[in-house]
């Protein structure tokens, strides 16, 4: 399978072809956020057009209260850490608040796990199950070009 991507050499978009030999089968669940405070941040978004999923709670393995919004075309998911025990309390203090993760449905989450290791794509957290996703299994992954990427799997709203 061949797929192409570009790159802006000399002033011009030039084709650059690349072989993989899987690709995932996975579409955007949410963005995720770090936040410093559930409350207001959720006020925040809200005042942009988001309406709330629910109500936020609590995740004891992250150490974070987690709220998701959603707007009809995005679903945002709030992470606020509760102290230096939470994993996303360093990232909460190297880079701020805002979006550090896109998380994708997988239908498939073994095959997904395959594939994107296979494309170097380094798992980071192994699949646990997440609470505020009704129990759903993610997994999060950290990839050179990408960034930090969350997967959950199938079977949610």
């Amino acid at each position: 399978m061949r797929f192409f991507y570009t790159a802006l050499q000399a002033g011009r978009l030039q084709f650059i072809e690349k072989k993989i030999k899987r690709r995932c089968d996975l579409r955007i669940d949410h963005i995720g956020y770090l936040v410093k405070n559930i409350d207001r941040a959720a006020a925040d978004f809200v005042s942009l057009g988001y309406a709330p999923r629910g109500e936020a709670q609590y995740d004891e393995a992250r150490h974070a209260d987690i709220a998701f919004l959603d707007n009809g075309a995005y679903v945002v998911e709030l992470v606020a850490p509760r102290g230096e025990s939470s994993v996303a309390w360093k990232l909460l203090k190297r880079n701020g608040v805002g979006p550090y993760h896109i998380c994708y449905e997988a239908s498939d989450m073994d095959e997904a796990d395959r594939t994107l290791r296979e494309q170097g794509y380094v798992r980071m957290l192994d699949k646990q199950p997440a609470p505020a996703l009704g129990g759903r299994a993610v997994a999060f992954y950290t990839g050179r070009n990408m960034g930090m990427i969350e997967l959950v799997e199938a079977g949610g709203e």
